[in-house]
């Protein structure tokens, strides 16, 4: 990738992260990257197309926690699933509140990326494998009874949710980066006591 094209996108993404795609201008793109519009539009032909691109990537980034790790047993894996989000969203803050304005309120753009997703294939087979661990240790005597979808949203939920009230929690409270640290530490224990509890799992 071309240096310009990088500082481009790199460019694209702090602004749709920070604004929203509406509030956003390829000037305004091309304005943080150092380069004039026309080559905004050389590289990406149009803001959507731009836009498509990124939050693409960034839903990506989600769908690739679903991975399982070789030679985990379904406790290591629901805690691995726990901690990589954490982790990803803990460098990714802003990821959540960009996925709700701009795919939940949103309903056009849901086709659009669902069209991008599809094409890799690779995320299908996270969540097939997904699906027959759960079911196995369902099988097994394990777990209690659950879909795989109402474990996997679950999961997501509490640890979005974390997310999505951090400014308040960090703002209301006054707390510094050390603080928040370490309670995102603590919600991320307590993320995985319920889900645990919550199938039976202790």
């Amino acid at each position: 990738m071309k240096k310009t094209e990088s500082d481009i996108l790199k460019a694209a993404e702090e602004l749709f992260l920070e604004k929203g795609y509406e509030a956003t201008s390829t000037t305004d793109i091309a304005k943080v990257a150092g380069c004039n519009q026309a080559l905004v539009h050389y590289y990406f032909r149009t803001k959507e197309k731009l836009f498509t691109k990124i939050f693409t990537e960034k839903f990506k980034i989600i769908l690739g926690s679903l991975k399982l790790e070789k030679d985990f047993d379904f406790r290591a894996s629901l805690n691995h699933f726990i901690d990589t989000y954490f982790e990803m969203l803990t460098h990714n803050r802003k990821i959540p509140f960009f996925l709700i304005n701009e795919l939940i309120m949103r309903e056009d753009r849901r086709p659009i990326i669902r069209a991008a997703i599809s094409q890799e294939m690779s995320y299908l087979q996270y969540y097939t494998e997904w699906d027959k661990m759960i079911k196995d240790e369902i099988s097994k005597g394990n777990i209690r009874q659950i879909e795989t979808m109402d474990l996997t949203l679950n999961v997501l939920s509490l640890i979005i949710f974390t997310f999505i009230s951090l400014p308040l929690y960090s703002d209301f409270f006054e707390k510094d980066e050390n603080e928040i640290s370490h309670y995102l530490q603590h919600r991320k224990e307590e993320v995985k006591k319920l889900v645990f509890q919550g199938i039976g799992l202790e």
